[in-house]
């Protein structure tokens, strides 16, 4: 039985993702003033959208801080989803060397590389993936998934080496969270959701 713990490390990176993307923006929105024309346009544009992760960064922040005390859970995705990040990231890497050395547009190169470093985070779980709560569920994005509202959880054997438990938990008809889970953390989440009163559906690990 995993002991909850304050989420140091994942509090730290969301202070840092906000403040880093809460200076993004500005200094994007000083580069589109000096830029002019349709690059300066593009530049506001890209600014709004720091805003907005440095919005989400302070949502997850908040989240976590709120929780106090938390289970990490060893959450993880499937491969296709790992390659998928490694890709974005090297293409974010590759524009924000050329932004900085080719077009001298450091704010926007910044920004990208920035924003690979963030999808290192949060896509390849080099912060936890999952978070549990005395209330439910808490993702990287600041996410909760109560525990009032589900009704039901299954907790099947799923492919792939190392061995995973998929989780997956709704109500009604509707799917709420479905995630992938070492075997230690699915009967530590399994013994939760039967305190919290949730119906355990077709067959179980």
């Amino acid at each position: 039985m995993k002991t909850p713990r304050f989420p140091t490390l994942p509090v730290v990176f969301q202070l840092m993702s906000f403040k880093f993307f809460g200076g993004c923006t500005t200094w994007l929105l000083l580069e589109a003033r000096v830029l002019g024309g349709q690059r300066g346009l593009m530049s506001m544009g890209v600014a709004v959208a720091a805003g907005a992760l440095a919005v989400l960064s302070l949502a997850s922040l908040v989240s976590l801080l709120r929780a106090r005390e938390v289970v990490v859970l060893g959450s993880r995705s499937r491969v296709g989803t790992y390659v998928q990040v490694l890709g974005a990231m090297g293409l974010l890497g590759l524009l924000g060397v050329h932004l900085l050395h080719t077009e001298a547009r450091p704010a926007f190169g910044v920004f990208c590389l920035g924003v690979g470093a963030w999808l290192a985070g949060i896509g390849l779980n080099l912060v936890p993936g999952l978070y549990l709560s005395t209330e439910g569920f808490i993702d990287p994005l600041g996410r909760r998934t109560r525990f009032r509202d589900l009704e039901w959880f299954t907790l099947q054997r799923g492919d792939g080496e190392p061995p995973r438990v998929v989780l997956q938990a709704g109500r009604g008809a509707s799917l709420r969270l479905e995630t992938r889970l070492p075997g230690q953390d699915a009967d530590e989440v399994k013994r939760q959701l039967l305190q919290a009163g949730l119906a355990s559906r077709g067959p179980s690990r």
